[in-house]
């Protein structure tokens, strides 16, 4: 698993606007043609859940700014969505904003799926603990993975890691 995103231009210029709203910048993606551009913006709050009113508040900032710098003759198309309960992780910059959350890896070298509740990130690994391996077998120690041996994670949704399900 690469950790690029946070190199992205477009990333370096929104997310400290973002930050002085609270918003954090989870993902970018743009994609252009001679007649058409597209952004898709992935969102999270620093406390708290994503609602219409941040997406809006987004999409209005980015939108205005985004205008200014593409040409006349383009369309531009812009969705600012909220991660959502299993989101792809595309980079390992991600794991960072998903701590104490739940996710599902796929470690090449053991070539074996892992879930397990984000405990730490380190430079270049994420250490899980309450894992289970693909069998859902309880493992009695925390995992540490290399992001580079990481090929697929995403989030997990688990009824029974919720505070209120204890």
């Amino acid at each position: 698993m690469k950790n690029n995103i946070t190199k992205d231009p477009l990333f370096e210029e929104y997310a400290p606007l973002l930050e002085a709203m609270n918003v954090t910048l989870v993902d970018i993606d743009f994609k252009e043609s001679p007649f058409n551009a597209r952004l898709a913006v992935v969102i999270k709050l620093k406390d708290g859940e994503v609602g219409v009113n941040e997406c809006a508040k987004v999409h209005n900032l980015i939108k205005t700014r985004m205008e200014v710098q593409l040409a006349e003759e383009q369309d531009f198309d812009l969705e600012v969505s909220t991660p959502g309960l299993q989101r792809k992780i595309r980079d390992a910059y991600e794991f960072t904003l998903f701590k104490e959350k739940r996710v599902r890896v796929y470690d090449i070298i053991q070539a074996c799926w892992f879930s397990g509740i984000i405990k730490d990130v380190k430079e270049y690994s994420v250490i899980l603990t309450n894992c289970l391996d693909q069998e859902n077998n309880k493992l009695d120690t925390d995992l540490e993975i290399d992001f580079e041996n990481i090929s697929k994670a995403k989030l997990e949704y688990i009824w029974e890691d919720r505070k209120h399900a204890k």
